[in-house]
């Protein structure tokens, strides 16, 4: 079975059911991370984004209080039917336009040009033979000086190698789903090979930095000390990261 297909019928499982995402949904400590990253991001004031990987709108709902408009494309039909009812008043008002995709097909078809292509947890659910091809189309598709950039995404270099292969073991102990064939993308998430492949494709500025230290789910405590030394540390060392590209 292709790639693609794994993945749609993943998420049109996980999101048969339909959530509404509010502030009330996100603890202080998860509203910051997210926050952190988009301001790392929105540096250049971007007008015109493009998310990749909406599944059924968390990081969207972020996404919607800034001030852009926004397309947002996943490969499952379910996620978007979600999105559509959830996001109806910021559909009507021009602000959200929503498409039901794999995110090569779309780049490829589309003729708009964005200042940001963002995602959420996006870049190891897609082949490592389809980088060369997705980097590129997004290269082409961002304005000059627009940037590129996935996050949080899964740190496989080093040991992390290791713990990710035992993660659907960790998972199941907070009741979080965690298929393999899902997410086995994960193994080739290693800075070098990430940076090489933005590099191939044409971005400048390139950088890994850290999105989360550890996972520390509903711990206060670790939530703490994650803040406390994210931006003191290189993206190698934690165990997600943020990965970020500018077209020149």
């Amino acid at each position: 079975m292709k790639n693609d297909n794994i993945q749609r019928d993943f998420y049109n499982k996980a999101f048969k059911t339909m959530h509404i995402w509010k502030d009330c949904d996100f603890p202080e400590s998860s509203a910051y991370l997210h926050d952190r990253f988009l301001d790392m991001v929105f540096e250049n004031k971007p007008k015109n984004i493009l998310e990749i990987g909406c599944g059924d709108g968390l990081f969207t709902f972020f996404l919607l209080k800034r001030p852009a408009k926004i397309t947002a494309v996943d490969v499952s039909d379910k996620a978007i039917e979600s999105m559509r009812r959830q996001f109806h008043k910021e559909i009507t008002n021009g602000k959200l336009k929503l498409a039901a995709s794999d995110l090569i097909s779309f780049l490829e078809k589309t003729d708009e040009k964005f200042d940001l292509i963002i995602g959420s947890g996006i870049i190891h659910h897609i082949e490592k033979e389809d980088w060369d091809k997705l980097y590129k189309l997004a290269y082409q598709k961002l304005n000059p000086g627009g940037i590129f950039s996935c996050a949080p995404e899964p740190n496989a270099g080093g040991l992390y190698k290791i713990c990710w292969r035992f993660a659907r073991y960790a998972y199941k102990l907070f009741g979080i789903e965690y298929d393999w064939e899902v997410e086995k993308g994960t193994l080739n998430m290693i800075s070098n090979r990430l940076k090489n492949a933005l590099g191939i494709a044409g971005f400048s500025k390139i950088e890994i930095l850290p999105f989360q230290s550890i996972p520390y789910f509903h711990s206060k405590i670790l939530a703490h000390f994650d803040r406390l030394i994210l931006d003191k540390i290189n993206g190698k060392f934690a165990m997600y990261i943020i990965l970020k590209g500018e077209r020149k």
